[in-house]
């Protein structure tokens, strides 16, 4: 990428980067840009087009040149901005966490609207990530106790501070690997967003996607390795009533409910885009 020696204005870096990201086939382009400009600039997007004609420093132009060009290697947009907006919030993200998805989004909005909220549930989120769903179920369910398990401590890491930048504190983080260690604790609710992409699928994935943690993406096998483990120790950790809530790979649905279904009551529940994505049980 190159930026000739002159002034450029906002109106400029934006149809300039526009039509170079396009040409180097990036997604949204134009979006891309502005995301780019209102994190350097730290401005709303609407001061974009109000200030348009405002110059760009040789810092900030310098800055925006390198976002772009790991954007144009195919670097997640997101670790570039270090950020990403989740149910309205937004979460520290790098390369220790996966980027947090509007599927998942999904998932932590159902398990709200089926809950009471002024209830003291005992929650467990299994492979937290950023913490991007233990927290936004902990701003929402303020008198219940959320676990949050993984077992990368750069994750918890990355985690921890979110909950601190979100003012959470009815979170507890613990460091496990849910494949070799089972909870001792009976849980309300169980929310996990675990790896589901088959060794197969991993051939054929985005280049996005290589830059996230392998492990919070692959199991390494046939992507059902994590629910067969749940298929065994949720009937020893889910309370009476209690109830889970799993995000699916869509491809292997049915094969996933049909694990869980000799042992519990099981549903598939589809995303917006009416693929089947959540796998809601209970105890039989």
């Amino acid at each position: 990428m190159e930026l000739k020696n002159k002034i450029w204005r906002i109106i400029d870096i934006i149809n300039w980067s526009k039509d170079y990201l396009e040409k180097n086939n990036i997604d949204s382009p134009r979006l891309t840009i502005e995301l780019m400009l209102t994190h350097v600039l730290e401005i709303e997007r609407i001061k974009l087009y109000t200030d348009y004609d405002k110059p760009l420093s040789d810092k900030e132009l310098s800055t925006i040149k390198s976002m772009i060009n790991q954007r144009v290697k195919r670097f997640p947009l997101q670790y570039i901005l270090g950020q990403v907006e989740f149910l309205g919030r937004k979460f520290i993200v790098n390369q220790n966490v996966l980027i947090p998805r509007p599927e998942t989004e999904e998932i932590v909005v159902k398990v709200i609207n089926d809950n009471e909220k002024n209830k003291d549930y005992k929650i467990l989120d299994i492979g937290t990530g950023s913490g991007c769903i233990a927290i936004s179920l902990a701003k929402e369910f303020t008198s219940s106790t959320i676990t949050a398990l993984d077992n990368s401590t750069s994750a918890l890491k990355v985690a921890k501070q979110n909950s601190i930048d979100l003012e959470v504190d009815n979170v507890k983080f613990v460091y496990a690997d849910i494949l070799t260690t089972e909870p001792k604790l009976k849980y309300d609710i169980i929310v996990s967003n675990p790896p589901y992409v088959s060794t197969s699928e991993m051939n054929e994935i985005e280049p996005e996607l290589s830059f996230e943690p392998n492990s919070a993406l692959t199991d390494s096998s046939d992507g059902l390795e994590f629910y067969r483990r749940f298929v065994t120790i949720f009937k020893n950790i889910l309370s009476i009533d209690g109830v889970f809530y799993l995000e699916l790979n869509s491809y292997l649905s049915e094969e996933i409910k049909n694990m869980f279904s000799m042992d519990y009551r099981v549903e598939i529940i589809n995303d917006l885009f009416e693929k089947p994505r959540i796998l809601k049980g209970m105890l039989s």
